[in-house]
């Protein structure tokens, strides 16, 4: 490949050519590529504007990784640009303000990686809502287990393991439910499931294709783990979902629990979401 002295590129002169052709500059390239007559410098500049078609300083680090010139903090940056652009793609806004929040250490909001399980609390003086969220759930399992005490508390246990490690999962989540031990005398117990692995599956008796557990055996694990810990009168509900991936679904793979200081605490997966709790009425909010 032809190698160039990448010291005489000027890339702002280049990619300003790019700015006022426009989508023009793009087609030019593309059909410059179809006829093999494209240069090095060229190719690496119709890269850099589909990469980053409307950010310049984007396409000018992605020209720059293509001709070998990138420092390692412009290699940083060019990471942290395509993690942003993935996000904006695949990620609603609600979702993007929370991985800002994480990434800037926002004490009220509480993500949960793979292989791991947090907990928060938050109590009615609380000035702020708090928010405990997990993300890349295809194929893995999550348990989200909410309580509501008499004096207001709410506390709110998430887990989230992939399929081999359900022993690491149940004692993870007997373990936060034994930190957090007043939600067992708490007056409102949920637990929602999120299972993977969803199988259509038709029913003998109607007919019909439903949408299964495809291990129940595992998820019967986390029930009876669940159960152990707060009693038999705990509201159980599975929730099994799709292993295929969607194009255009934003926030695949999340399970997002926001729990106020005051007012209903709820859940929101990307197909479906729901209230938790003491489930505030018309009445109860006069």
């Amino acid at each position: 490949m032809e190698k160039f002295n990448l010291d005489n590129i000027n890339f702002g002169k280049l990619l300003k050519k790019s700015d006022e052709q426009g989508g023009g500059r793009k087609k030019e390239l593309q059909e410059k590529t179809n006829n093999g007559i494209i240069t090095v410098e060229e190719e690496a500049e119709l890269q850099g504007l589909c990469a980053f078609p409307d950010n310049s300083h984007g396409a000018e680090l992605r020209i720059r990784e293509i001709l070998g010139t990138i420092t390692t903090e412009e290699k940083e940056e060019l990471r942290r640009l395509n993690q942003l652009k993935t996000r904006q793609e695949k990620n609603s806004p609600e979702l993007q303000d929370l991985w800002k929040r994480v990434e800037a250490n926002d004490l009220n909001v509480e993500q949960v990686s793979m292989n791991q399980g947090k907990s928060v609390e938050v109590l009615p003086t609380d000035k702020d809502e708090k928010v405990i969220w997990t993300y890349g759930l295809l194929g893995c399992l999550g348990a989200l287990v909410f309580s509501e005490e008499e004096n207001g508390k709410k506390t709110a246990i998430l887990t989230h393991y992939d399929p081999l490690s359900i022993s690491r999962n149940v004692d993870d989540l007997k373990n936060l439910i034994s930190l957090n031990s007043s939600i067992k005398k708490a007056k409102y117990k949920q637990t929602v499931l999120v299972l993977a692995a969803g199988d259509y599956k038709q029913n003998q008796e109607t007919g019909q294709y439903e949408n299964v557990v495809q291990d129940q055996q595992k998820a019967d694990m986390l029930v009876m783990a669940v159960k152990k810990e707060l009693g038999d009168d705990v509201e159980i509900k599975i929730e099994p979902y799709s292993t295929l991936r969607s194009f255009n679904k934003k926030d695949e793979g999340v399970l997002m629990v926001r729990v106020p200081p005051n007012g209903q605490a709820t859940y929101k997966t990307w197909f479906s979401q729901g209230k938790l709790g003491k489930i505030i009425d018309s009445e109860d909010s006069k």
